[in-house]
């Protein structure tokens, strides 16, 4: 699955993360809500907690608890290509296996995260696959993602860019310093929203598109009123949907920038609104127009001459008697 973006158009993927709490029926929820929401991708991670921490660590009973196993993950990627061939395949991945695993299971591309930024062994696996890479780099310094870049040189990469903190304070973003990520690394970039479920949750996207951000990730969940994993950032799927349609609908509006003749709205709307010139005063034939006989008014219909060239009816004659408030057209102009 090969994805060209236009000057128009904008993709955005669902994030699941670990929103699915283990349980392979809440991601088949998730993956049709996001299909039905309209996005362009499903985004997973796929990863085994031994690989991710060790025993000692905090979070090892917790990630334990959240893993998938390697037959559920067959079924959940089985069950995607299926019912929702149009829906992308991102495997967010953590590690050699569960690259193996997804290379098997038929991801379409990857995401490494940026924890992962120097951890080239992995870079290096994922480089031969020769899919598409979104790589993150919220948190990252340029001389890392330089280093990770030059492992990546001959993959299509996209940088991906998220504040990482759940949810983020809109304060905290710089969403004008995405596209100097873009020009600095000639690299496609996206922004991975965690901003709250509330307002901010969806004008701060708008603003990124606004910016020129072609590529939106937001998480999304099942119910945040369960309090699951990311809940802090996520939408459910009917505010999802209504994310969807939001964010194409600024898109549409943001347009190409290209200056275009008028449609045929604002043509009719020009005739309703444009001022024309009317008489103050009845003037009789052959009387000389002066500025203190014109009115400068809105329009009654198409006919008249513009605002714009009261300028040349000065001085000019009349060629029949006129009476007050009469609309000035050049027909009644010697």
């Amino acid at each position: 699955m090969q994805v060209n973006l236009s000057k128009e158009k904008i993709f955005i993927i669902a994030e699941t993360a670990c929103s699915h709490e283990g349980s392979v029926k809440r991601l088949k929820y998730l993956v049709k809500s996001a299909h039905d929401a309209g996005a362009d991708a499903i985004q997973f991670q796929v990863w085994n907690f031994n690989d991710m921490v060790t025993p000692i660590h905090p979070n090892y009973q917790n990630l334990k608890s959240l893993q998938l196993s390697s037959r559920e993950w067959k079924n959940i990627f089985t069950y995607t290509k299926k019912n929702f061939p149009s829906l992308e395949i991102i495997a967010c991945i953590y590690d050699l296996n569960a690259l193996k695993l997804c290379e098997k299971f038929g991801a379409n591309s990857y995401k490494i995260h940026t924890s992962d930024l120097g951890n080239v062994e992995l870079l290096k696996k994922v480089s031969k696959t020769k899919k598409r890479i979104d790589l993150s780099i919220g948190g990252s310094q340029l001389s890392e993602i330089k280093k990770s870049l030059r492992i990546l040189k001959y993959n299509n990469v996209w940088l991906m860019y998220g504040y990482q903190l759940f949810p983020t304070n809109p304060k905290n973003l710089n969403l004008l310093q995405l596209k100097k990520y873009e020009k600095i690394f000639n690299r496609l970039i996206g922004y991975q929203d965690h901003s709250p479920p509330d307002l901010s949750g969806f004008t701060v996207p708008a603003a990124a598109l606004g910016a020129g951000i072609k590529i939106i990730e937001k998480h999304l969940t099942d119910n945040r009123e369960r309090k699951g994993t990311d809940a802090e950032a996520a939408l459910n799927p009917k505010e999802f949907k209504l994310f969807v349609q939001k964010c194409r609908e600024a898109a549409t509006a943001i347009g190409d920038g290209k200056i275009k003749k008028l449609t045929k709205d604002q043509e009719k709307y020009r005739v309703y609104a444009k001022k024309k010139i009317f008489l103050s005063k009845g003037l009789k034939k052959n009387s000389i127009i002066k500025r203190k006989d014109l009115l400068i008014r809105q329009p009654i219909g198409k006919i008249g001459i513009d605002v714009d060239f009261i300028a040349k009816i000065i001085g000019k004659s009349i060629k029949k008697d006129m009476k007050a408030f009469s609309v000035v057209e050049k027909k009644h102009l010697k």
